[in-house]
């Protein structure tokens, strides 16, 4: 079984690399498709999730990117709402709910969504503590519903903090937080539920999850001069979906 190896990082707010701006509307935008899928990571879905979801379809939007990984993941979410009938309720959302328990709650695709299950057992509480400094002055947003019931690792919960990073200008600071936490684990989540769940709903949340992530590295990563290191043309390809992803072994995968 793979472990994932935590490298010592910088704190939050430490580093002077140029900051993109705050009033960017790019990095507001990400900040709302964040937010947004975080809210499907965290909850079961509802009549009004979907409701507001067919209002504003994830192929329009915040939600919408123009890359082929994202526009095929956004075009199946759609579908999926479209095929909903007019009147969504608990009972029509009944397979969606059971597959939302499988991933999140059962185990069923061994794809666990918090951070601290895909660490070498070694390195748990190091995660656990970086991730403590960098809710420092954001308890107010992270603690509100659905993010409060949920721990600091939860995938929601990451996803909320970066939107937190963004909407208050730290840009820089959102790069760290991004190659210090979510890239290093949340792809591999995405891939497992991509390939293993039951709802193609689920499977496109994944995929957009993942290709939100990537883009918004490289959007910051150009903004803050603070390039991705290490990488060649065949990781790029790997991290877009093009070759498909083989799912990473997760600690809880025994």
């Amino acid at each position: 079984m793979e472990s994932m190896v935590l490298e010592t990082a910088e704190c939050p707010g430490t580093a002077t690399p140029p900051a993109a701006p705050a009033n960017d509307a790019r990095l507001r935008d990400s900040a709302d498709a964040l937010r947004r899928l975080a809210h499907f990571h965290a909850e079961e879905p509802t009549p009004a999730l979907l409701a507001a979801l067919r209002a504003s379809p994830a192929g329009r939007g915040p939600l919408a990117l123009d890359r082929d990984d994202a526009l095929q993941a956004a075009a199946l979410v759609d579908e999926v709402v479209s095929d909903l009938p007019d009147r969504i309720t608990r009972h029509c959302l009944i397979p969606l709910a059971v597959d939302f328990t499988a991933i999140h709650h059962g185990g069923d695709v061994r794809a666990h969504p918090t951070e601290g299950a895909w660490m070498d057992e070694r390195f748990r509480a190091d995660t656990a503590a970086s991730l403590q400094r960098w809710r420092i002055g954001l308890e107010a947003e992270l603690r509100s519903p659905p993010f409060d019931r949920l721990p600091d690792d939860h995938v929601a919960v990451e996803l909320a903090l970066l939107a937190t990073l963004l909407d208050r200008g730290r840009a820089a600071d959102a790069v760290r937080f991004l190659d210090r936490h979510p890239l290093r684990w949340v792809p591999n989540f995405c891939s497992r539920v991509a390939t293993r769940c039951r709802e193609p709903f689920f499977a496109g949340i994944a995929i957009l999850t993942n290709a939100h992530l990537d883009h918004l590295r490289d959007l910051l990563g150009a903004a803050c001069n603070m390039p991705r290191s290490g990488e060649d043309e065949a990781d790029i390809r790997r991290r877009r979906w093009t070759e498909g992803r083989f799912p990473r072994a997760c600690a809880c995968d025994s």
